[in-house]
């Protein structure tokens, strides 16, 4: 008679669970940032001089966001570069860089 075999899932961590762990997560508090983000807004149209605080606020919020959104994209972004030649992971890095520039730059205004 044939012994009969089972496989078993490993639990082992890969790459790729990290990767989707950071673009799951990434996404989740990007879009609790830029809900909060929102409601806080609309109560500052209507919160008087409490209003520009909130709006700063605001703008934190949603630089906290983009932030998120960046790390979730980053990593998927590297893994997908890792394996192919040298130009690629140096067009990986300007564009990260410009990437994170922009989101900077267009957060500035309403910080400040």
């Amino acid at each position: 008679m044939a012994k009969k075999t089972t496989r078993t899932r490993r639990t082992t961590t890969t790459n790729g669970d990290i990767l989707r762990f950071c673009a799951f997560w990434g996404m989740a508090v990007a879009a609790v940032l830029y809900l909060v983000s929102g409601v806080i807004n609309f109560i500052a149209k209507y919160a008087g001089e409490l209003g520009a605080t909130l709006q700063r606020v605001c703008g934190i919020l949603s630089l906290l966001g983009n932030i998120a959104i960046i790390i979730a994209i980053a990593f998927p972004a590297y893994s997908y570069v890792r394996g192919k030649n040298r130009t690629w992971k140096i067009l990986f890095w300007i564009l990260l860089g410009v990437f994170v520039l922009g989101v900077v730059f267009g957060a500035i205004p309403s910080i400040m």
